[in-house]
């Protein structure tokens, strides 16, 4: 009997200890270069995969991401069945249709850059509809800019990616561009020429950061898992660390 006893302590501390050693489950995600939000050279791979890694360890789960163009970051996010998701997407009524998003992992807040010496002042986004602003091809720029850009009220220039913009605005090749502050700030750092661009003091617009996942039942269960870990994740903190990692 003591023998069969020890038999089955055995197998459950079998058990136990292969459950133990079992590999997280992953979230796996497909992005862009975006720094300083996202990076394959970035410290951690920028600071919105940082505070995604950090939620997603809270919830069970380890981060794996893939880095693609924006394009192909939606499709790959959307549709390819080695993908849970895509990150990070500004919030709006046609995300919320096409996945399960999480609540904010991040804000970002987009305005016009142009030369100093040739500043573009403004007060509505209609005083803008005289010049042909830069933007990067697939990106959203707001509900209100993007619809004037539909509706032919606002000229627009695409290029391929920001750091294309902030080279042409640098050349005077282009009057003003639509761009995120904080990757104008990290782009003019590896660039040069931040003496001579400014960003508006208005918005067009302050935007979410979000994490989309499918919009799948296994989807909606990783979303929710994520945004109750994010509930208790400090992300304020998360970021100034983060501003100092870039910083040093």
């Amino acid at each position: 009997m003591g023998c069969f006893r020890s038999f089955w302590w055995v197998v459950g501390w079998l058990a136990c200890s292969a459950q133990a050693q079992a590999p997280p489950k992953l979230i796996r995600l497909s992005t862009l270069e975006w720094p300083p939000y996202t990076g394959a050279l970035l410290p951690q791979h920028g600071l919105s995969t940082r505070v995604t890694s950090v939620v997603a360890k809270a919830a069970g789960y380890r981060l794996v991401t893939a880095s693609f163009e924006w394009s192909t970051t939606l499709e790959k996010g959307e549709k390819d069945p080695n993908f849970d998701g895509y990150f990070p997407e500004y919030n709006s009524k046609e995300r919320e249709q096409a996945c399960h998003q999480s609540q904010p992992i991040g804000t970002s807040v987009l305005g016009v850059a142009s030369l100093r010496g040739a500043p573009i002042e403004w007060n509505a986004l209609a005083d803008l509809s005289s010049y042909r602003l830069g933007v990067v091809e697939g990106y959203s720029n707001g509900e209100e800019f993007d619809q004037r850009v539909k509706d032919k009220r606002q000229p627009v220039e695409l290029a391929p990616s920001d750091a294309v913009n902030v080279n042409k605005l640098r050349s005077g090749r282009i009057k003003g561009i639509v761009i995120d502050k904080n990757v104008l700030d990290y782009t003019l750092s590896l660039l040069g020429g931040a003496d001579r661009i400014a960003f508006s003091t208005r918005p067009i617009a302050e935007l979410s950061l979000h994490v989309c996942f499918k919009r799948t039942p296994a989807g909606l269960a990783m979303r929710d898992a994520f945004d109750a870990a994010l509930k208790t994740t400090d992300r304020a903190k998360l970021e100034a660390d983060y501003a100092r990692l870039i910083r040093k």
